[in-house]
């Protein structure tokens, strides 16, 4: 009977050890898998391009919900159309604007366009005018 507690007592022990070394592996792991995340910061500009490239992970981007600011010829527009009543043709937006080409001006009104901030009216004679939405809404 002393015999068959004892080597109840050892295989209990042997367990208990065997799940304390477990418990210690473990522990070691996780904190080598954190600092080699918290490391991967400050090494992945000395990491060469054809390394990063062969990452099985890669980062994914949400798509944009365009909260943020305008870009910088949207901002010049939308100074020059909010002055004027009538609104102004792409020629006069050019002039008015010379730090922008005409693709640029034509990219930024139509995004403007679509968001709803200028509207192209074409009721005149001759070209369309792009006019800022808010004097549209003042007719």
């Amino acid at each position: 009977m002393a015999k068959a507690r004892r080597q109840t007592k050892t295989t209990t022990d042997t367990i208990l050890r065997r799940l304390e070394d477990a418990r210690k592996q473990f522990e070691r792991t996780f904190e080598r898998a954190i600092k080699a995340v918290q490391a991967e910061g400050s090494t992945a500009g000395r990491r060469s391009s054809k390394a990063a490239s062969n990452r099985s992970r890669t980062a994914v981007q949400k798509p944009s919900t365009g909260k943020g600011r305008p870009a910088p010829v949207q901002t010049a527009i939308t100074k020059v159309l909010s002055k004027r009543r009538t609104g102004m043709t792409m020629e006069r937006l050019q002039a008015a604007l010379p730090d922008f080409d005409q693709k640029s001006l034509l990219n930024a009104t139509f995004v403007m366009r679509r968001k709803g901030s200028v509207t192209f009216d074409r009721s005149g004679k001759g070209p369309g005018k792009y006019v800022w939405a808010e004097n549209e809404a003042a007719k």
